[in-house]
């Protein structure tokens, strides 16, 4: 009786009825769903589903993309609680120390400050150096306290990914402005921040990393050095106490000076003469570099070197699979040198050499819409991905890649837009197919 009512009903109204077996979506929540799954698999295959559901159309994800978030008020000040949070796997109880900035309103993107103790320290004790800064900025600071052994920085996978973790963690409580988002760190932190920045370039707007290096050495990870090339086009303020471990001070020094043989634009060393492993804060003007500091979502060229398959996203470009010769680690090969014989420089000299020649590199520019050139080394395959205004569906997108044409009629689908923002839910830069060049 009831379907024969609705029918009569539809027969008559001004408009007409949708259909009765059509399901609603709230996007709204859909995409809160899939963006709060513990794993990127989980997120990616979630996110594949949803864009199959039946009644899933691309405007409607666009603009649910577009306003994502819903948030609560923050109390002004600072506040200490525990997260459990998804890393590697597994989940870490986690301290989490933030401070709110008095005029923080949850209705406007505010940007953020990530910053990392050192070791055998804690996150609370980063707050009040940063709060007149933050509350003139309207800056929030999250410093999370490391969960696990307090013993260093190790160059870890895991370590990395439990800053990532509280990272993603204050973006889904706080209204963060993602093309604002800033990292800092003492000693551990300072090591902390350079192998962010360099493994994930396309996160930050900003670093500031103290007492703190890339590294060269091939123990445990620790050879990002080799990645410099990502960070050419981001300020960078690094303190530095010239009395501190040679090592260190020369790490830092080499970085610096291939900064500025790369064409780094904004990288600035502060190296203190009378200090050791200690730093000046007052050296820099802070308000100044936050509050111009701005990521480009969506830049004309992008440049991305790496080595990880897991770590081949920068921007709008991804590397998925890289060359036999491309490796993170490996075993230098002495062609008849003897190590033992070189002095400490001549040994890291050699070795950052030998990284360069297994590292990737991939370099897309945008010429105009629909027409891009992109240069290689080490790399078997990568993906474009790509707004709708960068492509037109009428014609054919044209890719130019090492000497090869490669032309293709794209159209725009949820599949490409979801799956991107249930990993980044970056509401600035929503991607709505790709290229995959092979």
């Amino acid at each position: 009786m009831l379907s024969l009512l609705v029918i009569a009903w539809c027969a008559f109204a001004a408009e007409p009825c949708a259909p009765q077996d059509k399901p609603q979506l709230d996007a709204a929540s859909e995409l809160e769903r899939i963006v709060d799954l513990p794993t990127p698999k989980a997120r990616k295959q979630a996110a594949a589903t949803l864009a199959q559901r039946v009644g899933s159309r691309l405007d409607e994800w666009l603009a649910a993309a577009r306003a994502f978030g819903r948030f609560e008020a923050l109390a002004p000040g600072i506040s200490t609680q525990r997260a459990p949070l998804a890393v590697g796997g597994k989940i870490e109880d986690t301290e989490l120390n933030l401070f709110v900035p008095e005029h923080y309103d949850a209705a406007h993107a505010a940007p953020l400050l990530l910053a990392f103790h050192g070791t055998g320290d804690s996150g609370g004790s980063l707050l009040p150096m940063w709060r007149d800064a933050a509350n003139e900025l309207g800056m929030l600071v999250l410093a999370p306290t490391e969960a696990g052994a307090n013993d260093g920085y190790h160059f870890s996978e895991r370590e990395r990914s439990a800053a990532l973790a509280a990272l993603r963690w204050i973006r889904r409580r706080a209204n963060v402005d993602e093309n604002r988002i800033f990292a800092t760190g003492i000693s551990r932190g300072g090591h902390l921040t350079w192998d962010l920045a360099l493994r994930f370039p396309d996160l930050f707007a900003a670093i500031a990393p103290m007492i703190g290096s890339p590294r060269i050495s091939l123990q445990h990870g620790e050879n990002n050095q080799r990645y410099l090339e990502n960070l050419v086009r981001m300020p960078i303020r690094d303190l530095q106490g010239a009395k501190d471990s040679p090592g260190l001070v020369f790490s830092v020094q080499l970085a610096f000076e291939r900064l500025t043989k790369l064409g780094a634009t904004d990288a600035q060393l502060f190296l203190q003469p009378d200090l050791g492993h200690a730093f000046d804060l007052e050296a820099v003007d802070w308000k100044a570099l936050f509050g111009a500091a701005h990521r480009n979502p969506n830049p004309e060229r992008v440049v991305r070197v790496a080595a990880r398959e897991d770590e081949g996203r920068a921007a709008w470009v991804e590397i998925e699979d890289y060359a036999p010769s491309i490796a993170e680690t490996f075993t230098p090969e002495v062609s008849g040198l003897k190590l033992d014989s070189m002095s400490d420089q001549e040994k890291l000299g050699f070795v950052e050499t030998q990284a360069e020649q297994r590292t990737a590199r991939l370099a897309v520019q945008r010429a105009s819409a629909g027409h891009f050139t992109a240069k290689s080394e080490g790399v078997k395959r990568f993906r474009v991905l790509l707004t709708s205004d960068d492509f037109d569906p009428k014609s054919d997108t044209q890719l130019a890649w090492n000497g090869a044409t490669i032309n293709k009629r794209l159209r725009a689908n949820p599949t490409t837009l979801l799956e991107d923002f249930a990993e980044r839910f970056d509401r600035t830069y929503l991607p709505a197919a790709e290229i995959e060049v092979h």
